[in-house]
């Protein structure tokens, strides 16, 4: 751990862009100088903390179009849980269910630093902050999720009338043949029930925890491990408080709050990433052979790997967030980081657009081999990136206020220059 300044200054503009970021941190790393910190692996600074930041966001993301490519055809069997016994393909099983285990902590780890984000304002005054934050999160995360939404709504309304496209719809979170009023309320407003486009059940989390940013500025202020304690125990007890959809959201939220409150960046050092790593990925390989291992029909023994899986977490928000502090130490960290305003795009286009790549590239494999069904998997990916920047690169030039608005807020004209 190293020990950051309590109390970062006076309020910042509300808008979470590089140049705020970057002021923030300068004023940091000078008063983490003058304590006597170091470089990056012992104090951050400014140029360490918002390419950090920035490499996280476009990797994670990244990792969750590889989490959302689902069942490997032809079996379609969840990777959910675990590599399938029964398929012919038990090593394109096995890497799949594996990635996609890996890639759990990365919804955890992206509400941490949004949490850390969030509460970077001076404890003077408060709750002018919170208002302008709040209302800020309308238009980056709220906005940006019903648009999303209703475009790709009408999409898959348009593609279904004219009787294509059955094996994608059937693939969304929204049943046409039957959905009544509030499901298509739903699949735009995510109120009650995940949106049509279902990656975007985390931003619509996300700013219900915003929302709920005063009751948790209260519990930091005031009871800071008392609420910890309660949303932790929610979320180990998997019950997601009613009004969310998942309760890692509020819960790591709240961690990465307490944490900028406190005073505290994790900042762990090579040989300590290298071990944190190496548990992490010993425990996902050991989720992704449980069927191999256990009983999952047996009375009891989902509940206890729906438990197990969760505790993972923390361990791989850990080693998610040594590798990202590795990776922008590296001299290319910046190539990656520069893409940090390409993410959000990224979340939003991702799904059903991988879906659509998925089923157009099986047509495409010449043998129904691991070593096919894995380049498969990859290329799936590969290509789902690659349209969805291609397709941002088009609406920012063509119109950037647009793009800027499609992508929460971030220009991809200003890239990350850290």
């Amino acid at each position: 751990m190293t020990r950051m300044p309590k109390h970062p200054g006076a309020a910042a503009p509300s808008r979470d862009n590089e140049a705020t970021l970057r002021r923030l941190a300068y004023d940091e790393g000078d008063r983490a100088h003058r304590a006597g910190g170091g470089p990056l692996g012992h104090a951050p600074n400014a140029a360490d903390l918002s390419r950090t930041i920035e490499v996280a966001r476009v990797l994670l993301v990244i990792g969750l179009v590889f989490l959302h490519y689902g069942a490997i055809p032809p079996g379609w069997v969840s990777p959910f849980r675990g590599v399938d016994p029964d398929s012919p393909h038990r090593v394109a099983s096995f890497v799949n269910s594996a990635v996609l285990f890996f890639f759990f902590s990365a919804v955890p780890l992206l509400s941490t630093i949004s949490g850390w984000l969030f509460f970077r304002f001076g404890e003077d005054h408060p709750w002018p902050a919170l208002r302008r934050r709040m209302r800020a999160r309308v238009r980056s995360l709220y906005a940006p999720l019903v648009v999303w939404n209703a475009l790709f709504l009408l999409a898959l309304l348009a593609l279904r009338a004219t009787g294509e496209g059955a094996s994608l719809t059937r693939q969304m979170n929204l049943d046409f043949d039957h959905a009544g009023a509030m499901a298509y309320v739903n699949a735009v407003l995510g109120l009650t029930g995940h949106p049509v486009a279902f990656q975007f059940w985390f931003v619509r989390d996300l700013f219900l925890t915003v929302l709920l940013s005063p009751v948790f500025w209260l519990s930091l202020r005031h009871a800071p491990w008392l609420g910890a304690i309660a949303l932790g125990g929610a979320w180990v007890m998997d019950w997601n408080l009613v009004v969310f959809f998942r309760a890692d959201v509020p819960f790591f939220f709240y961690l990465g709050a307490l944490a900028r409150l406190r005073g505290y960046l994790p900042r762990p050092g090579r040989g300590a990433t290298s071990a944190v790593v190496a548990l992490y990925v010993a425990l996902v390989l050991l989720r992704a052979s449980a069927p191999l291992l256990v009983d999952l029909d047996a009375p009891g023994a989902e509940w206890l790997l729906d438990l197990a899986t969760r505790a993972m977490r923390p361990v791989g928000v850990l080693a998610c967030w040594g590798v990202c502090l590795s990776v922008a130490a590296a001299p290319w960290s910046g190539a990656v980081a520069r893409h940090g305003n390409f993410a959000f795009f990224l979340h939003a286009t991702h799904y059903p657009l991988i879906a659509a790549v998925k089923l157009a590239l099986w047509q495409l494999v010449p043998a129904e081999t691991d070593a096919w069904l894995l380049a498969h998997y990859a290329a799936s990916v590969a290509v789902t990136v690659l349209l969805s920047f291609g397709a941002a690169r088009s609406i920012a030039a063509a119109s950037p206020g647009l793009y800027t608005f499609l992508a929460g807020g971030r220009d991809i004209r200003a890239p990350s220059r850290a």
